[in-house]
């Protein structure tokens, strides 16, 4: 029985081909050292032995913090 004949069903849906992950592109520079700026106020941290601390806002990481 088609649409003309009184056919309510409605056809398949076809399945949306999954998205495709991006090629990997290499990071820049900036994007490689994140973890050098201060996630509060973006500051750039100091780095004091085994710790970074921002002096803008006072934020710290310890050696132990970056894993």
């Amino acid at each position: 029985m088609n649409r003309e004949q009184g056919d309510t069903r409605r056809p398949p849906r076809e399945r949306a081909d999954p998205p495709r992950p991006v090629p990997n592109t290499p990071l820049t520079r900036a994007e490689q050292n994140v973890m050098l700026y201060c996630p509060n106020c973006s500051q750039r941290l100091e780095s004091r032995s085994c710790k970074l601390r921002c002096d803008r806002c006072g934020y710290f990481m310890d050696c132990s913090d970056y894993y």
